[in-house]
């Protein structure tokens, strides 16, 4: 009779705990639909935005390993990324709830305005990044116009003083050209535009079309077998300095080839 009685009880604990149990809402399985991003390269003045998407989750976060990044959180499932130094950063992104979650990870390039290296020119690097690289940092340019040999693909940008090369069957990029304000271009209109001086720095602090930046410091610092050339327009020619180990060339004015004292630059070309 005695164990009757604590039986009951027993049972009756049972019961309600297999009742409650049942009753207790389960978490619905995370998934990650998508993250999209505005861009993967950037320069380190602006922000990538990274927005997520998905089910069941209750939080959403962004993780990076980089201390340069920055990353800010504007709504539930939107951040925005910046850097103040030129890097790369792989980005991780989870979404949670209390029983699950899943990852996605991008990798973001930060990059600086000038020259780096004399082999990048606005986070594009000769010989290595390609035409959708170009569009991703400095956007459509003002014109494109093929080679005569038909391989090759100028991309001109006036307002920011650039000439971008792309080989058409690689969309590699071959050659970056800086120019200044002295050069124009006439498109198939007849219409004649001038192009900005490039703003930025071509290395070394130095300058397109600046007093302060002269051939003398071009020549002292690559000193090595120059070819030179000039574009015959008397009085003054347009005088070429290519630098073939380098792949280098620096155009300036001047009465003759060997004459590049004091100099201002007018174009820079790396290859």
């Amino acid at each position: 009779m005695i164990q009757l009685k604590l039986l009951i009880p027993l049972c009756l604990f049972v019961l309600l705990s297999v009742s409650c149990s049942s009753d207790e809402k389960k978490d619905p399985q995370v998934e990650f639909n998508d993250l999209t991003t505005s861009t993967t390269d950037q320069f380190i003045e602006d922000v990538v935005t990274i927005n997520l998407e998905g089910t069941g989750y209750t939080e959403a976060n962004l993780y990076s390993s980089n201390t340069k990044i920055k990353i800010t959180k504007i709504a539930t499932s939107v951040f925005e990324i910046s850097s103040t130094v030129a890097t790369t950063a792989t980005i991780t992104a989870e979404l949670k709830n209390n029983s699950s979650n899943k990852t996605k990870s991008v990798t973001l390039n930060f990059v600086e305005h000038g020259v780096k290296d004399f082999n990048t020119v606005e986070g594009i690097k000769v010989d290595v990044d390609k035409s959708n690289k170009v569009v991703s940092l400095i956007g459509e340019p003002d014109y494109k116009i093929n080679s005569t040999d038909g391989l090759t693909e100028y991309w001109i940008y006036l307002s920011k003083g650039l000439d971008v090369h792309i080989f058409k069957s690689t969309t590699v990029v071959t050659q970056i050209a800086m120019k200044s304000s002295n050069y124009f271009y006439t498109n198939s209109e007849n219409i004649t535009a001038f192009y900005t001086n490039y703003p930025y720095e071509i290395g070394n602090g130095w300058k397109i079309n600046n007093a302060a930046t002269t051939m003398d410091a071009i020549v002292d610092k690559f000193n090595s077998s120059i070819t030179k050339s000039g574009l015959n327009t008397p009085p003054v020619s347009n005088i070429g300095y290519q630098y073939e180990k380098e792949r280098l060339i620096f155009r300036f004015y001047s009465d003759s080839e060997d004459n590049y004292k004091d100099k201002k630059i007018i174009f820079f070309t790396i290859y």
